[in-house]
């Protein structure tokens, strides 16, 4: 059995992240939290590999996580937070295959994109109603810097800093 990698994503990969990402959605909605659900499709997978760096954690040729860097913002920063500044690095689509879920692959992606960005500024934002990926971020070095609503959802945008310990 091999080691979890991580490598970045290619266009062969689009219908395996999207079926992750997929997996991922109907799991937090079972767990109450719809906010994923209807947000990826194959169409918005393509689109991510178009316009940001995304990377997948691959194991025995399983693609288990995926996450995905960029530099444009959310539409909805400014609408839910629009006096926060603006950051060099936004992280988007953390996501672990659920029956995976709790073998830190993770956080293995999360400080695989930090080591990349160095001293950049990066941000991520969770939904509220999330409280294990809050400790999750936060154990990561993640700071709330603001809390708004958007897309319906109590957010908080979090910053990273690079001198908190992990």
């Amino acid at each position: 059995m091999n080691s979890p990698h991580i490598r970045k994503a290619e266009q062969k990969d689009i219908s395996n992240i999207t079926d992750l990402l997929i997996r991922c959605a109907e799991n937090m909605h079972q767990q109450g939290m719809p906010h994923w659900l209807g947000v990826y499709d194959n169409e918005a997978v393509q689109q991510n590999l178009l316009t940001k760096q995304v990377y997948v954690l691959e194991k025995d040729e399983q693609i288990l996580g995926c996450i995905a860097m960029g530099t444009e913002k959310a539409s909805y920063y400014d609408d839910c937070w629009p006096e926060a500044p603006d950051a060099e690095i936004y992280i988007t689509q953390l996501a672990v295959s659920p029956e995976k879920q709790g073998a830190g692959y993770g956080k293995q992606l999360l400080k695989f994109c930090l080591k990349q960005v160095q001293d950049k500024t990066v941000q991520l934002d969770a939904v509220d109603h999330y409280p294990a990926l809050l400790k999750f971020y936060k154990n990561l070095g993640f700071q709330i810097i603001a809390t708004g609503v958007g897309l319906g959802d109590k957010r908080h945008l979090f910053t990273y800093s690079a001198n908190a310990t992990t």
